[in-house]
């Protein structure tokens, strides 16, 4: 088989660009504080889409920045998406926009009832752990 001319250019530049295509990156490729920050996602990263890697390599880049608290918070909502289905995601997603839809003063009311029911289950939480009693 002859290769014509064009064809070839054509060959020549789809190896060059072939790389710039696949741009989604394979947990291996990750830097050592990508992977940090990204840890509860290691065992499903490789099958996420481009997009959603992008989107966590952008959290990645802030996690350095946070204050332990937040970066355990960071971890703890991480594992939590990546047990949520694929529905369970979408329906996660469709929420959020609603979210940020409604108006400030009513997004706003929403935060704080948010926080008032998470401050109620933690008080729940500590008063149902009972003392341990003195040794004898």
């Amino acid at each position: 088989m002859r290769l014509t001319y064009p064809t070839t250019l054509l060959f020549a530049a789809f190896l060059i660009c072939a790389p710039a295509l696949a741009t989604a990156l394979a947990w291996t490729e990750l830097t050592p504080q990508q992977q940090q920050a990204l840890a509860p996602l290691s065992g499903e990263w490789n099958s996420l889409p481009e997009k959603q890697q992008k989107n966590f390599i952008g959290i990645a880049k802030h996690y350095p920045k946070l204050t332990p608290p937040q970066q355990q918070r960071v971890h703890k909502r991480l594992l939590r998406w990546s047990k949520l289905t694929p529905a369970q995601r979408q329906q996660a997603r469709e929420r959020y926009k609603s979210f940020n839809r409604l108006p400030p003063e009513k997004r706003e009311a929403a935060k704080q009832t948010l926080r008032e029911r998470d401050a109620k289950k933690h008080h729940a939480a500590a008063s149902a752990v009972q003392p341990a009693s003195p040794a004898p």
